[in-house]
């Protein structure tokens, strides 16, 4: 836990504070960018079994299956014809 206004005898460097910082992001796996971009890519982790294997959400697969198909039919009629 980083120091009180009250309590800090000397300042703090930015590299002090980024290495707090990055020091507490690995204590907290649930925090972050990456966590986030797989919660709105994957189900939710369930609190029962935390190891069981994430699927995929269904908007995420039926977004990805119109984009392949968009990038099919581009592919077909530019290059293939």
């Amino acid at each position: 836990m980083p120091p009180l206004c009250s309590d800090i005898t000397k300042p703090v460097t930015a590299e002090e504070a980024r290495m707090w910082f990055a020091e507490r992001m690995k204590r907290r796996p649930d925090c972050g960018i990456g966590n986030a971009a797989l919660n709105w890519i994957l189900w939710p982790r369930t609190p029962f079994d935390p190891q069981a294997r994430r699927k995929f959400r269904g908007e995420f697969l039926a977004a990805l299956g119109w984009l392949v198909t968009a990038a099919a039919a581009f592919l077909y009629f530019n290059f293939a014809r």
